[in-house]
């Protein structure tokens, strides 16, 4: 094994200690072996051959099998036989030295999760282990679900599976935000995707997040993930950041230990449920409280109707957004002109920075220009993206 091993865990907080069997006949690469996957906060046995292996996987449940392909007893290969014919859920990774085509030919065959060469890569094994684990449990939570007798039980076991896939699978992307008169990008709206396309939909993960009350976790995730964006871009001009009006109600948003309290002066909180604020009690001391740690505050969906109305009332924004279903033709319907006219003079006389979002063709653009628009974010400048789009300006 290489001399030096990153200390980082693999364990998601709250979760018990994985249970890693390792089996090697070689003791002192055995004994590295429990040191390091104990410093990254796994449980470790020990075999130095595949008989007691065998019966110790018998005896206990573990969460992966490290194993050497040449050990006494019965090989490796064997072993991975023997631990697949009793539960085939369980990850073999296997190791050796003198890597064969014929032993890596039977390995895909029983399923073996990976095959390691030796000397072992820290990176990758930790890699690797943490891999098998998340496996191991979803596989068998998997198997909970198909041996649930209540269906309720069953379907709310199966939305925690697919919501936990959606949560591991998550990533942020951008869209931009342009002045029109000055041809350049003002700010990014974070944007929650995930590569987990049964449960893809932004609305739907909000949905299962309400339904499964792990609100507060989704949130912390993915204002974390836009920290780590902008420890990364220091020069970024701002970002706005979405919060279900249930995110108010966290106290981890007021931290000023938060990791985006850290780029509070950078940060528009945008509050973009559609959802009365009256359930979140003492709203205007909450907001002023982020106002306190330098966050300014954005209401999305202006002239979607009483909720983004009150919401500019109760949270007097520094930015205010019209909502898209205004801006959707707005150039072949007069009633929408006169409405975004009376909003944007609204905005004016407020001193209120207004953004017209959803603009997808140049002649909604070229209307809101008319009536005095000039932050503009939709299809027509750049779709939503990694890291950042370049918009068409």
């Amino acid at each position: 094994m290489e001399a030096k091993a990153a200390q980082a865990s693999p364990l998601q907080e709250g979760k018990s200690r994985p249970l890693v069997l390792v089996v090697d006949d070689d003791e002192t690469f055995a004994r590295s072996c429990v040191r390091v996957l104990e410093n990254w906060g796994y449980g470790v046995e020990t075999a130095a051959d595949g008989g007691a292996a065998i019966e110790l996987a018998r005896s206990r449940q573990f969460d992966v099998v490290l194993t050497d392909i040449n050990i006494p007893r019965c090989s490796g290969l064997d072993l991975l036989r023997a631990v697949r014919e009793r539960d085939r859920d369980i990850p073999v990774v296997l190791m050796t030295g003198g890597p064969g085509l014929d032993s890596a030919r039977v390995a895909v065959e029983w399923g073996a999760l990976s095959y390691l060469i030796k000397p072992l890569s820290m990176s990758q094994l930790r890699d690797v282990l943490s891999r098998a684990v998340q496996m191991h449990r979803l596989a068998q939570r998997e198997r909970r679900i198909l041996h649930c007798t209540e269906e309720h039980e069953r379907e709310l076991e199966a939305m925690r599976l697919r919501f936990d896939r959606a949560l591991a699978g998550m990533w942020t992307a951008f869209q931009p935000i342009v002045s029109w008169s000055r041809r350049s990008v003002v700010a990014y709206e974070a944007l929650m995707r995930t590569t987990y396309s049964e449960l893809c939909s932004p609305l739907e993960i909000l949905k299962t997040a309400e339904a499964l009350e792990q609100m507060p976790m989704l949130g912390r995730k993915t204002r974390g993930q836009v920290a780590d964006v902008l420890r990364d871009y220091p020069n970024l001009p701002g970002v706005f950041v979405n919060l279900h009006v249930l995110d108010l109600a966290d106290d981890d948003l007021y931290s000023p230990h938060a990791p985006l309290s850290e780029f509070a002066p950078r940060i528009h909180l945008e509050i973009t449920e559609r959802m009365a604020l009256e359930r979140i009690p003492d709203i205007r001391e909450r907001v002023a409280h982020l106002r306190r740690l330098g966050f300014r505050i954005a209401v999305d969906d202006l002239g979607e109707g009483y909720s983004g109305l009150n919401s500019f009332a109760q949270l007097e924004p520094d930015v205010v957004k019209l909502d898209m279903s205004l801006i959707r033709g707005i150039d072949t319907t007069p009633t929408k002109r006169k409405m975004v006219h009376a909003l944007a003079s609204l905005c004016l006389e407020l001193e209120t920075p207004l953004v017209a979002e959803g603009v997808e063709t140049e002649a909604e653009r070229d209307i809101l220009v008319d009536i005095g628009a000039d932050l503009f974010q939709g299809y027509l400048f750049a779709r939503p993206g990694a890291p950042f789009p370049v918009p068409n300006i």
